[in-house]
């Protein structure tokens, strides 16, 4: 299930908040959240006064909270002196000493209640229209952010569904052909068993219509083991596609030797290819920390894809790797001069069993899966780049 990362959106909310409490002098400005009838701090400004944390917490129902009520009403709540109001002068908050109260709720982006935003003080306030009039503003503002939240959540489980439709219908072809051929193979048997036993039974079974079963059962014990070996294959290669392997130790490595281990690695898969690899690199000697084996099979799927596809009529192959070290991140181009990937396929090549507009040999698979690595167990970022000649890819990792 999707979940929202609030951590950018809280430290946001939290300066606001900051600045909505100096404008309306409050020691306390927050932003309630509700979840399964508990309230909880989820932003708040940064005042030695304040006295709650975020993450503090309490049951909502009859807790006698001023946000309870902002909750249950959807409106606005405006306490100016609890002490003085009979409906107000036991609740929870006056034993944090915050006697005076102005909340609005928000919604979540689906319309459904996110919570309250409030402002509170230790004594005695008169909350005048244009402090009204900014929390209103603030609040609109929060909201707008929760609805930006709900539609990416929204788009990402869209993503996730059209994936896991086309996972599914791509098992089923690759899987389907060598299956259907083994059911073919075993009612083939069968026939030939069951006219054999006929034979036998009518004591006319001859030699040679013995040999032609024992022939018939060769054959297809041989294309059951083939079709068998065919459907194992696949189910491995998906493996590594719907399963995250347990991740590889990091090291930490200079980019010369990160490039010594990489023209090591890819030299041994092109070693019987006329394929020339070039790996550049500058500042030798700075460091980095990498889980260089993960990062060898993306890039060993990468040139896998470039010997199986990208070479057709090139007379003089080539792959160039570029490795740049920044401060936060490391890049790494991968560029072949083969033929290419047309601009309408560059948004699909990363999807699975995406075989192009050519429907290419093999299952489709290795790019998905070299997102796979990179996005989720190298917490980086693999995107193909529109070049003039040949494919380029960019991997970000970051450090």
């Amino acid at each position: 299930m999707y979940q929202p990362n609030y951590d950018e959106l809280v430290q946001s909310w939290n300066k606001t908040l900051a600045v909505l409490a100096l404008i309306a002098e409050v020691p306390v400005a927050l932003v309630m959240k509700i979840e399964n009838n508990i309230i909880s701090v989820f932003s708040k400004n940064d005042n030695q006064a304040n006295p709650y944390e975020i993450g503090d917490s309490e049951e909502l129902e009859n807790s006698g909270l001023y946000c309870e009520h902002v909750v249950k009403t959807q409106n606005l709540l405006n306490i100016p002196n609890a002490l003085i109001d009979d409906d107000w002068k036991e609740n929870p908050d006056i034993k944090l000493n915050m006697i005076s109260y102005l909340g609005l709720p928000i919604c979540a982006g689906d319309t459904t209640p996110f919570g309250t935003i409030c402002i509170l003080d230790s004594k005695p306030h008169e909350y005048n229209e244009p402090i009204i009039k900014l929390l209103e503003t603030i609040k609109q503002s929060f909201e707008t952010q929760l609805k930006l939240l709900h539609q990416q959540k929204q788009a990402f489980e869209q993503q996730q569904f059209t994936e896991l439709a086309t996972l599914i219908r791509g098992i089923a072809h690759e899987i389907n052909t060598p299956l259907g051929n083994c059911i073919t193979t075993v009612d083939v048997t069968k026939l030939a068993l069951n006219d054999t036993k006929s034979l036998l039974v009518k004591k006319q079974l001859s030699q040679q219509a013995l040999q032609n079963t024992l022939d018939t059962l060769e054959n297809t014990n041989e294309l059951l083991d083939r079709n068998l070996t065919a459907c194992a294959h696949k189910i491995r290669i998906l493996q590594d596609l719907l399963y995250t392997k347990s991740q590889s130790s990091k090291t930490v490595i200079t980019l010369a030797q990160l490039s010594e281990s990489l023209q090591e690695h890819l030299k041994e898969q092109i070693k019987y290819r006329a394929i020339k690899l070039d790996i550049n690199y500058q500042n030798p000697h700075s460091q980095f920390e990498v889980e260089i084996e993960l990062l060898k099979q993306v890039l060993i799927i990468l040139l896998q894809n470039s010997m199986e596809h990208a070479f057709n009529n090139i007379a003089d192959p080539a792959i160039e790797i570029n490795i740049f070290n920044f401060d936060e991140v490391l890049k790494i181009h991968y560029k072949d001069n083969g033929n290419g990937i047309s601009s309408n396929e560059l948004s699909s090549i990363f999807t699975p069993f995406f075989k192009g507009s050519s429907n290419q040999s093999g299952i489709g698979l290795g790019l998905s899966i070299a997102k796979k690595i990179v996005s989720q167990q190298l917490q980086g970022d693999i995107c193909v780049q529109e070049s003039d000649a040949g494919a380029h890819f960019l991997i970000s990792l970051p450090k």
